[in-house]
């Protein structure tokens, strides 16, 4: 009996070290181009080699695009003026309440994406950007073949999305933006306009761009002017990310929770595709609908193409080193004066489901609860309504946590229930412990006999608690990937429910209170040098967990500690209930 309570402890207390391993920071990867806007529509004027990086050659097998059919409609879109007015800046800057996105004027690459209202660290002015160069601090050196460059300055890594046309035989075409238009609409939203030309071709680009919204509406055009012939273009979006992550260290946290592309098709709502499976080779796969993205601890980027039509997804190491995913549509036929018109979705943002859910049904999938997800996200939705009522996340979890508890109490009592009937017993048991001291199969079945006759059972106590483990570990995976808990207050000392408690008070707590809930649980004495031995070591599980919980984030430890005061609470109820004093605990 008491070796299986021990080892069902023990059990524990490996799960909450793994998921110390798998807990990672509140740290955000900082681009190193910081550009200010100059006026409200451009910026910068720095060259485009120091904003981004190009490919070595402008066609690779490698850095290819898959077309998708042909299609020989156009859309009616009309032909520009001539004469584009120029603009010397490099980077075009469009903005709304909670984005400011760059533009790089050349290639139309979405170069920076800054989030207003999300900061780096708490209280600081450094809003999060995902895309962007960005150092890597690497003791090594640069690593090889994973998309990173030496420079000066530094290692350097780089991530950006683009969309627009590409050609079998000129590669990815530059749309070379030199005029932005900024058109306001009625829901206080504004939809920008970049015109640019490329020797006979001219591109039109069209974002939208609503208050409060991490998604813009991106449609490209292309034509051409003066051309005898017709030329072929393939419609693209695409994402394209250095593959290098931190190697895993022991409070590298980060390192240890997923990073990498993820597809959504017909076949498969949501299918991860990690860089080092793109290291065996590249990825295809044509669908309608669907979506692609590149996934990361609280926030993610992903492209949403036109619903009902035809795509080809793939996915591929480049070689530079970086990891290309990317989604194309029917090859189409333009001609002078018939341009033809691409739209994608682009979100970069937050991982919040309900946000990303309207942009497609399976998006909010990115918001990733492993195995456990049917009951993650019922706990997330409590946590939802608890916010909703109470205005504060901390307060959130405790009212899930004792919601949970409460659906949980039969369960849960029953266990506490047989603990104390052991507890009662203990003695009689310890007897015959005596009696039988060398005689360990007659031990047995006198102890068997013992069961059946008091009614109780050496499994009754552990296997109940057993049975509430996937609520812990669901409960759990909810705080890992809740970027609504992200710098988020709760009361008095604790002003980041994301980071560590800064006085160790919740820690401290939980230790105690755990030392008392193990005071209560019945120990049968044992002659076993083994078994004394792990009841000793088992003593100070609670300060080795504390120690652990010291740099554990104080949303979960603070879900812990008011688990296990319910815990202490009911195994008290029980204990009053069969007629044992707490006094002799």
């Amino acid at each position: 009996m008491d070796y299986i309570k021990i080892s069902l402890i023990g059990l524990i207390a490996v799960i909450a070290y793994y998921l110390l391993l798998q807990w990672p920071p509140s740290s955000i990867e900082v681009p190193i181009n910081q550009i200010t806007s100059q006026e409200n529509l451009v910026t910068s004027q720095e060259p485009a080699e120091t904003i981004l990086f190009k490919e070595e050659v402008l066609i690779d097998s490698k850095d290819s695009l898959s077309e998708l059919g042909s299609l020989s409609s156009s859309s009616g879109l009309a032909v520009p003026d001539n004469k584009i007015e120029t603009n010397l800046a490099r980077v075009f800057s469009l903005n709304n309440d909670v984005l400011n996105i760059e533009i790089d004027a050349v290639t139309g690459r979405f170069i920076k994406a800054g989030m207003k209202d999300i900061k780096v660290e708490k209280d600081e002015d450094e809003s999060v950007s995902l895309f962007g160069p960005r150092l890597i601090d690497e003791e090594d050196g640069c690593p090889v073949g994973l998309g990173a460059t030496q420079k000066g300055y530094g290692c350097v890594g780089n991530y950006f999305a683009s969309s627009g046309f590409y050609s079998a035989s000129a590669g990815y075409l530059d749309p070379n933006f030199k005029s932005i238009e900024k058109l306001s609409m009625d829901d206080g939203g504004a939809i920008y306009i970049l015109s640019g030309e490329n020797a006979d071709m001219f591109f039109t680009r069209r974002v939208w761009m609503r208050p409060g919204e991490y998604s813009l509406e991106v449609e490209d055009s292309v034509g051409l002017r003066g051309a005898s012939e017709p030329t072929v273009v393939i419609p693209y979006a695409r994402i394209l990310r250095d593959g290098y992550r931190p190697p895993g260290r022991f409070l590298d946290f980060d390192s240890y929770t997923y990073l990498g592309p993820v597809f959504s098709t017909e076949y498969d709502s949501f299918g991860k595709l990690d860089f080092n499976d793109l290291e065996e080779g590249g990825f295809e796969r044509e669908s309608s609908g669907g979506w692609l993205a590149i996934v990361q601890r609280y926030f993610v980027s992903s492209w949403v193409p036109e619903q009902g039509k035809r795509h080809k997804y793939q996915a591929r190491k480049i070689s530079s080193g970086a990891y290309s995913i990317a989604l194309t549509s029917q090859s189409r036929s333009i001609s002078d004066g018939a341009p033809t018109s691409y739209k994608n979705t682009l979100y970069v943002g937050p991982k919040i489901s309900d946000n990303l859910n309207k942009l497609h049904p399976d998006l909010g999938l990115v918001v990733d609860y492993g195995f456990l997800w049917w009951l993650s996200e019922p706990i997330h939705k409590l946590m939802t309504w608890g916010y909703v009522f109470l205005g504060n996340w901390g307060l959130a979890i405790l009212f899930a946590t004792l919601v949970m508890k409460a659906l949980l109490w039969p369960l849960s009592a029953a266990g506490y229930r047989s603990a104390a009937k052991m507890r009662a017993v203990g003695p009689q048991m310890a007897e015959l412990q005596q009696k039988h001291a060398n005689d360990k199969q007659k031990l047995g079945q006198e102890m068997m006999a013992f069961y059946k006759k008091e009614g109780v059972s050496p499994l009754g106590g552990c296997l109940p608690m057993l049975l509430q483990m996937p609520f812990f570990l669901a409960f759990y995976w909810v705080l890992l990937d809740m970027v609504e808990l992200r710098h988020a207050p709760f009361l008095l000392w604790i002003t980041d429910l994301s980071s560590y408690d800064p006085f160790f008070v919740l820690p401290l707590l939980n230790a105690g209170l755990m030392y008392y809930s193990q005071k209560m649980m019945p120990v049968t004495p044992s002659s076993d040098p083994t078994q004394q031995q792990m009841q000793s070591a088992m003593k100070f599980m609670p300060i080795m967990i504390a120690a652990m919980f010291c740099i554990f984030p104080a949303g979960f430890v603070l879900y812990f500690t008011i688990q296990s005061l319910i815990t202490v609470i009911q195994q008290a109820l029980s204990f009053r209930k069969a007629g044992i004093s707490l006094k002799s605990v």
